[in-house]
């Protein structure tokens, strides 16, 4: 189902897809799933066929799966000013504020939120979730890299930004500044008490899904190597991080694995068993 969401606060309609459950009967919890970097204008790439194919894996599962469409480049948050390509930017007040009411409202739900992402949309997600603590009962992170502080974080948050056609500081204003640290996955662990957390990545070798006829097999194995390498190391810190501070956190780590679809969707039947709870 295409919903076209009026969103007050990005002066637009966004568009934002759902699947519900075969059985209506009784209420049911609602996962946010979020695109990476890669992701298209126009559509979610979760839905897509050879990428996420979530509409296979949640045919029998009894809840609401939302999917916004439209937040490739942005990293799912607030900018302070305009963005260049896509105009007003708000996607965390549209995500935690005007979207659930309306999901909640329209659709039979029991009140429990789940929100998980790929990539850029795996630190969204997680951040999301630190930030609006009260929101969800769970969130999990596919491959992200989750820092948003030193050489490290900055450079990441460019690559995300950058690739939008767009300057990080147009998000968040001066690096280092209050909006940056604000925005600190790892300073902001402590809000995570109380939700359940799933964590997963690869090492970024290539694994079972590295063949022959794989599509730009070469690219793959090198680009979606190092960024999985990447991952790793992220998921690692957060998790310790995570850890460090009484969270509840499942890490999945795979010793294959690059930065791909396939990957992800091994990731989303596994991290069921965490999320499924939290969402009855």
């Amino acid at each position: 189902m295409l919903l076209q969401v009026a969103s007050p606060a990005m002066e637009r309609q966004v568009p934002v897809k759902v699947l519900l459950p075969a059985d209506n009967s009784r209420p049911r919890g609602t996962f946010y799933l979020l695109d990476g970097n890669s992701g298209r204008v126009d559509d979610n790439n979760w839905l897509g066929p050879g990428k996420g194919d979530a509409q296979s894996f949640f045919a029998d599962k009894n809840i609401n799966v939302v999917f916004p469409i439209g937040g490739t480049g942005t990293m799912y948050t607030d900018w302070q000013q305009d963005h260049p390509k896509f105009g007003r930017v708000k996607w965390e007040t549209f995500l935690t504020k005007e979207l659930p009411p309306l999901i909640d409202a329209r659709f039979q739900t029991n009140g429990r939120n789940a929100i998980g992402g790929i990539s850029m949309g795996a630190e969204a997600a997680v951040m999301l979730a630190e930030r609006t603590p009260n929101l969800y009962d769970a969130v999990a992170g596919y491959s992200g890299c989750y820092t948003t502080s030193g050489d490290l974080g900055e450079a990441f948050t460019n690559l995300v930004v950058i690739n939008g056609n767009a300057d990080p500081r147009q998000m968040w204003g001066p690096v280092g500044g209050a909006d940056w640290r604000s925005h600190d996955v790892f300073a902001g662990a402590p809000q995570l008490r109380g939700t359940s957390v799933y964590l997963a990545s690869g090492s970024g070798l290539p694994g079972p899904h590295e063949t022959a006829d794989t599509p730009d097999l070469p690219r793959v194995v090198a680009v979606g190597g190092l960024l999985e390498f990447g991952s790793d190391l992220c998921t690692d810190q957060l998790t310790a991080r995570l850890q460090a501070e009484g969270v509840n956190v499942t890490r999945s780590a795979t010793t294959l694995g690059v930065h791909d679809w396939p990957y992800w969707r091994d990731e989303l039947t596994r991290s069921w068993p965490t999320l499924e709870p939290a969402l009855r």
